[in-house]
């Protein structure tokens, strides 16, 4: 039994190792809304996207995550609503997010708005020790599904104007801890491994060019205390505001291409490919991501 509790352990600290990174998003720039709940009603029209992303393809149990989004502004009134629902799945590791977001939006002058916003939501965190194959399988080790439903909750706060904008959000505000307590597993809030919050701060701009294209240049910083921090800039060149494409280069990571169109300001069609340049490089085809969005209830 000491043998098997030595496993499930491992698994725990293997979980929560895992559990510090939140969904990844190349497409961040087209819903930036899943980084930031301040985002919700600060567009002019309701906007449902659908995003689906496969990483480091090739590579057996690797990220899946499935993504649903609506947010819009609530009537005439100064605050926005919205809600995410996703998935996040790593072999035996998974993650099921559900949330309702508001914001308060507050007009600067006739060009800017600032605004705060709160995500709030429950997470259901997953091990499916069947999906693991042990050396030792002989020593009997319950193949079980361990469950751990918890609240969640992300907070930020965004700036917007006609030509620029800029958002800092703090994800994972609770810090649920998951250890080892009387042979079993649990969620409890005294040991240190824990889901750590991670801290976004994104920003971009719009830049009018000649004959019908629009040059929009951002970027994403990621922090958390433990790990260094990653940069992401993305360059994106839209065509009447119709067809775009861009390139975008992750720190340590991956650089992607990126592909889209935009249909009569009514649908949005997006696709990312990550060219994957760390260590895993070798064992993986890179990483797919695709969007699609509606837009409803224009003002």
């Amino acid at each position: 039994m000491k043998r098997i509790l030595i496993y499930i352990l491992f698994l725990v600290l293997s979980f929560t190792a895992w559990s510090q990174q939140t969904p990844m998003y190349t497409l961040y720039t087209f819903n930036d809304f899943l980084i930031n709940p301040a985002i919700a009603g600060t567009k002019n029209y309701y906007e449902a996207k659908v995003n689906n992303r496969y990483q480091f393809a090739g590579i057996e149990n690797a990220p899946v995550t499935a993504t649903l989004s609506l947010h819009g502004r609530y009537g005439d009134l100064p605050m926005g609503i919205g809600g995410i629902v996703y998935n996040d799945s790593q072999g035996a590791f998974s993650k099921f997010g559900v949330y309702g977001a508001y914001s308060y939006i507050l007009p600067i002058d006739n060009r800017t708005d600032f605004s705060l916003g709160l995500n709030v939501g429950l997470v259901e965190y997953k091990i499916d020790i069947s999906r693991i194959t042990f050396i030792e399988p002989e020593y009997g080790i319950d193949e079980s599904l361990y469950k751990y439903l918890r609240p969640d909750a992300t907070f930020g706060a965004y700036v917007v104007s006609r030509d620029y904008y800029a958002g800092l959000s703090v994800d994972q505000l609770f810090n649920n801890k998951i250890e080892v307590i009387n042979d079993t597993l649990a969620v409890d809030n005294s040991t240190i491994n824990r889901i750590t919050s991670h801290a976004t701060l994104i920003g971009g701009m719009k830049m009018k060019l000649s004959y019908g294209f629009v040059f929009e240049p951002s970027v994403v910083v990621r922090k958390t205390a433990k790990t260094p921090l990653q940069v992401e800039l993305t360059g994106c060149v839209t065509y009447e505001k119709s067809v775009w494409a861009g390139v975008s280069v992750r720190s340590g990571d991956a650089v992607a291409v990126l592909l889209g169109y935009n249909y009569r300001r009514l649908l949005t069609f997006g696709y990312a490919y990550d060219i994957t340049y760390s260590s895993l490089r070798k064992a993986s085809n890179g990483s797919h991501e695709v969007m699609l969005g509606v837009k409803f209830n224009e003002r």
